[in-house]
């Protein structure tokens, strides 16, 4: 009888350990919201352009995210639906793909 509430205590702290390696370091995911609250439709040339971001919907957010980083560091969230960020993502997609192509090493056989 006398070993009811060690068996208890034992019990409850490997429960606690089991949650706790449930979570990741950071929190959980679904606690995390969406990077954007607000998103603008207003061009922004690409030669500001310091670094783009997209993200892609999932646990966190249920809509596709762009971020687009500027030169000066400041960070702007552009609403997906925008013609000229698509177009703007396409040519970044063709340029990457044509640098691609042209880092491959040729091979040539000689007989």
């Amino acid at each position: 009888m006398p070993f009811k509430p060690h068996y208890l205590l034992v019990s409850l702290t490997l429960c606690w350990f089991v949650a706790l390696q449930a979570f990741p370091m950071n929190g959980c995911a679904a606690c995390q919201k969406c990077r954007c609250i607000r998103t603008s439709s207003a061009f922004i040339s690409p030669r500001q352009f310091h670094r783009i971001e997209i993200l892609p919907p999932g646990a966190h957010c249920r809509q596709t995210e762009i971020i687009v980083t500027k030169k000066d560091k400041a960070t702007v969230c552009v609403t997906p639906d925008a013609r000229w960020i698509n177009k703007v993502i396409a040519k970044l997609q063709r340029t990457n793909k044509k640098k691609r192509s042209a880092e491959l090493p040729i091979s040539t056989t000689i007989e």
